[in-house]
C-alpha cells in the first residue's frame, strides 16, 4: 500500500478501473479519504453500537483502521483523528483526549529510540544485525520464525511493551544491514515488515503464560485471587498456560512461513558471508561498548527486579522502574564525550536528527490513546453485553463466546483493558457454573488466554504500536493477524473444549493449589 500511495504521487491521474467506472488514483484517494469520516457517521447512527458516547468510540474506531490499512493520508496524521474529534465533538473533555496521548511507558519509548541512534551512529546496529544474520542465515521466512520465538519465549516474563522496545530496535538493525535504511522501505517491503510483525506478535503471544508476562497478566492476577481468597503461585499459572501457548505458537509459526509470503526469499549475502563481513569490522569500538554496556545494565536490572525489589520500594527508587531507567541512561549518552571523533558524544542532535525513528513518537501514543477511549467511551462495556446470550447457552457455546470475546476485544482496544473488562464479566457469569463453588477458574483461564492472542491493530498491544513506528506495514499486520486471531482462537476453543467440557480436568476447572 505504500508503494500504491507513492506511485499515486507521481503519477496522479492514473486511472484504477472498478468495474464499469474509471477512477483516477487522485480519485480514488480521496475515496479512502472519505470513507473514513463516512464511517464515522454511519456508526453514530447506529443503535446496535450502544449508547452515544460508544458509538462515537466505534467510529473513531473504524475511521482509524480504515486509514491505517488504506493509508490514502499519512499515518501520522491518522493518529490525530481522536484529537480532531474531539476538537469537533467533545466525547470525551478534549484535556482528556489529549491526555489519552500520555503513558508512563513513553520514556521507554523515547530512551531506547535514542539509544539505537546511537547504535546506528556508531555502527552497533550492523554489528547485532551481522551476528543475528550469521546464526539465522539469510531465509527470509526462516528469520520471521526465528524472531517470533525469540521475543515469544521473552514475553513468558517480560512484559510486550519493554520486549518490542528492546527487539524491535535489534530487528531493525538486521534489516538495514539487508538494505532497509528508511521508514518508507521496510513499509513497503513484505519480507522487512514480516520481521517486524513477527517481533511485536512474539511479544504479545506469551503475555499469559506467566503472572509476569505484562499488564494483563497484572490484572488477571488481581481478579483472579480476590475471587480465590489466596495466592496463584508462578508455577501453578504457568503449568496450565504454557501448553497452549505453545500449541499457538508452532501453528503462528506455521502460518507465518507459508503464508505470509515475502517478495524475496532471501536477504543478501550467506552466513559465511555475514561472518566476514562481522570479521572485517575489528573488535568493538569504545563507543559501541559503552552503549552495550548501558543497553546490558538496563535490561539487566529490569530483569533482576525481582531479586532486588524489596530493599528499594518508595518513591526514591522510582528511577529504577524500566522506563525511567532507559531515558535516564540513554540521555547521560548525551554528556558522555565520544573517542573516536573528537568534539562528538556519544548521542548528538545531529545524531538524533539522522537516525531517531520519528514516527514512533506518533503511532505509539495514538495506538495507546486509542485503546485508552475506546474503554472510556464505554465500547469495552457494549462489547461485553453482546457475550452475554452466548454464556448462558450451554458450555461449548460459553467456551467459544469468552474466547472470541476476549479475543476480539483485545484486538481493537488493548490486551490489559480488555483483561479489565472480561475478567469481573466471566467471574460474575461463572461464580458457580455447574454448581461449583469457584466454578469461573476455567473461564477466567481461557479469557485470559484468548486475549493474549492479539495481533492485527496497533493498538492491541504496545509492542505491536513500537514495530508500527519503525515501519512494519499496518495493512499486512491487520489482514494476517486477523487470520492469526482466527487460527489462534480455533486452538483456544479446540484446546478447552477438550480439557474443560469433554475430559472435565480439575486441572482447569478447580482452583490452583492454596500451598
Amino acid at each position: 500500500m505504500g508503494a500504491h500511495r507513492s506511485a499515486m504521487a507521481h503519477d496522479p491521474d492514473r486511472t484504477v478501473v472498478a468495474g464499469e467506472f474509471e477512477l483516477s488514483a487522485r480519485q480514488l484517494r480521496w475515496l479512502h479519504i472519505l470513507a473514513g469520516p463516512a464511517l464515522f457517521f454511519v456508526s453514530l447512527a447506529l443503535p446496535l453500537l450502544g449508547p452515544m458516547n460508544a458509538r462515537v468510540g466505534f467510529g473513531i474506531l473504524f475511521w482509524m483502521i480504515y486509514w491505517w490499512v488504506t493509508v490514502p493520508v499519512d499515518i501520522k496524521v491518522t493518529c490525530l483523528v481522536p484529537v480532531l474529534v474531539g476538537a469537533a465533538y467533545p466525547y470525551m473533555p478534549l484535556d482528556k483526549v489529549v491526555a489519552a496521548y500520555a503513558d508512563k511507558e513513553m520514556l521507554l519509548i523515547i530512551g531506547m529510540s535514542m539509544m539505537t541512534a546511537a547504535w546506528a551512529r556508531w555502527g552497533f546496529a550492523r554489528r547485532i544485525g551481522l551476528h543475528f544474520l550469521s546464526l539465522v542465515g539469510s531465509n527470509v521466512q526462516a528469520q520471521t520464525v526465528a524472531w517470533f520465538w525469540l521475543c515469544g519465549v521473552v514475553s513468558f516474563v517480560v512484559a510486550n511493551t519493554p520486549v518490542g522496545a528492546i527487539f524491535a530496535p535489534v530487528a531493525v538493525a538486521a534489516l538495514l544491514y539487508a538494505g532497509y535504511e528508511s521508514f518508507e522501505q521496510r513499509y513497503k517491503s513484505a519480507a522487512a515488515s514480516n520481521i517486524l510483525i513477527a517481533v511485536s506478535w512474539g511479544a504479545a503471544v506469551g503475555g499469559m503464560t506467566t503472572p509476569l508476562g505484562g499488564g494483563q497478566a497484572v490484572v488477571t492476577l488481581s481478579f483472579f485471587e480476590k475471587y480465590l481468597k489466596h495466592e496463584v503461585y508462578f508455577f501453578d499459572w504457568m503449568i496450565r498456560m504454557l501448553p497452549l501457548s505453545l500449541l499457538v505458537m508452532t501453528a503462528m509459526s506455521i502460518m507465518m512461513y507459508y503464508f505470509m509470503r515475502p517478495e524475496i526469499t532471501e536477504f543478501k549475502g550467506s552466513k559465511d558471508y555475514y561472518r566476514r563481513e562481522l570479521a572485517q569490522m575489528g573488535p568493538m569500538s569504545y563507543e559501541e561498548k559503552v552503549i552495550s554496556i548501558g543497553f546490558v545494565l538496563v535490561v539487566g536490572l529490569a530483569m533482576l527486579k525481582p531479586l532486588y525489589a524489596p530493599y528499594v520500594k518508595g518513591p526514591h527508587f522510582a528511577w529504577l522502574n524500566f522506563s525511567p531507567l532507559f531515558f535516564i541512561v540513554a540521555s547521560l549518552l548525551f554528556f558522555w564525550p565520544a573517542r573516536s571523533r573528537k568534539g562528538e558524544n556519544i548521542i548528538s542532535i545531529p545524531t538524533l536528527v539522522q537516525h531517531f525513528p520519528i514516527t514512533i513518537l506518533f503511532i505509539w501514543p495514538a495506538s495507546v490513546a486509542l485503546g485508552t477511549i475506546l474503554n472510556d467511551t464505554g465500547v469495552s462495556a457494549v462489547f461485553a453485553e453482546w457475550l452475554q446470550p452466548f454464556i448462558a447457552a450451554g458450555d461449548v457455546a460459553a467456551i467459544s463466546a469468552v474466547t472470541i470475546g476476549s479475543n476480539g476485544l483485545s484486538q481493537v482496544t488493548s490486551d490489559t483493558a480488555t483483561a479489565g473488562v472480561m475478567m469481573p464479566l466471566v467471574i460474575k457469569a461463572f461464580s458457580h457454573w455447574n454448581g461449583l463453588e469457584y466454578g469461573a477458574v476455567a473461564f477466567i483461564w481461557i479469557a485470559g488466554a484468548s486475549l493474549s492472542f492479539s495481533y492485527a491493530t496497533a493498538s492491541a498491544t504496545g509492542a505491536q504500536g513500537i514495530v508500527a513506528g519503525y515501519g512494519a506495514n499496518l495493512q499486512r499486520m491487520f489482514v494476517y493477524g486477523i487470520i492469526g486471531g482466527v487460527i489462534s482462537i480455533v486452538i483456544t476453543i479446540a484446546y478447552f473444549w477438550l480439557t474443560v467440557a469433554v475430559l472435565k480436568l480439575d486441572f482447569y476447572i478447580l482452583p490452583p493449589s492454596t500451598g
